[in-house]
């Protein structure tokens, strides 16, 4: 990682005190629904991007989610410390992926849509898996934004520009402009944090999943087919459809639950 790349990483500040209490109760094996609530509830900020989040259509859920002991009845735990996670980023960072010719909204449409897309192929049958899945698949890409101030700052945001005009591999420019692509920025932050190891280790191997021993690359390889199928844009394409279900084939994954769970998001 360039000096610049670093620095930008060490700038980020800690995890919110609310935030970091969620965190402690999520893990706390004796710890309740209310327990989590209550601990929310405390941060009136906090609450309120939670249930900006959870009612996005991304989730298809029709009726609207007015507190924060619904949306855990009805999401669960994971997926509610997922959207805490989420509301640490929206503190921490000023979202401007311009060098990437990408909006905002764009950014967070494919956020929503790998998060919702996790849940739906592996609530059923790999539940327990989205306890590091879920916040993977959600904020795997907050590297990206890291990486897109560091461009603008060593005036090589024309690296990007370039392969993205000639369709080349987004992460291999990455790491020609800065060092480093985007899952290695992301989990390094997160490593920053104190998050789960579990959670660091699959971003880190989300691009390779053969890099890793056979526990985890089960799971790097379901975050790795989330990101081929929505594009950092948040489109979903024939293309990108394809791209996915080759690497579904490749490790042995569940294709049936995948397109179950794809044909959600696409109604969403």
């Amino acid at each position: 990682m360039t000096k610049t790349l670093l620095a930008n990483i060490e700038s980020i500040p800690a995890l919110p005190e609310s935030v970091q209490e969620v965190e402690r109760i999520y893990h706390d094996s004796e710890s309740t629904f209310e327990d989590m609530q209550k601990a929310i509830e405390k941060d009136p900020l906090l609450t309120a991007n939670i249930l900006r989040i959870v009612n996005s259509p991304a989730y298809g859920i029709k009726s609207n989610i007015t507190g924060v002991k619904q949306a855990i009845s009805l999401l669960g735990k994971d997926a509610v410390r997922t959207f805490v996670l989420a509301s640490a980023v929206d503190s921490n960072f000023e979202i401007d992926l311009s060098p990437y010719n990408m909006t905002k909204e764009e950014f967070a449409l494919a956020c929503d849509r790998q998060l919702s897309l996790t849940i739906n192929w592996l609530i059923r049958k790999e539940s327990k898996n989205l306890a590091i899945l879920a916040p993977a698949a959600f904020l795997v890409d907050i590297g990206r934004v890291i990486i897109a101030k560091t461009l603008v700052e060593d005036d090589k945001v024309d690296i990007i520009q370039q392969a993205l005009l000639a369709g080349e591999d987004i992460s291999s420019a990455e790491k020609t402009a800065c060092g480093a692509q985007t899952t290695d920025v992301t989990a390094t932050l997160f490593h920053k944090w104190g998050l789960d190891p579990e959670v660091v280790h699959i971003i880190r191997y989300s691009d390779d999943p053969e890099g890793t021993g056979p526990e985890e690359q089960r799971m790097a390889a379901e975050l790795k087919a989330v990101r081929e199928t929505v594009m950092p844009n948040g489109e979903i394409t024939d293309e990108s459809i394809e791209t996915a279900k080759e690497t579904i084939e490749e490790f042995d994954l569940d294709l049936e639950s995948y397109e179950k769970a794809l044909e959600k998001i696409l109604e969403a």
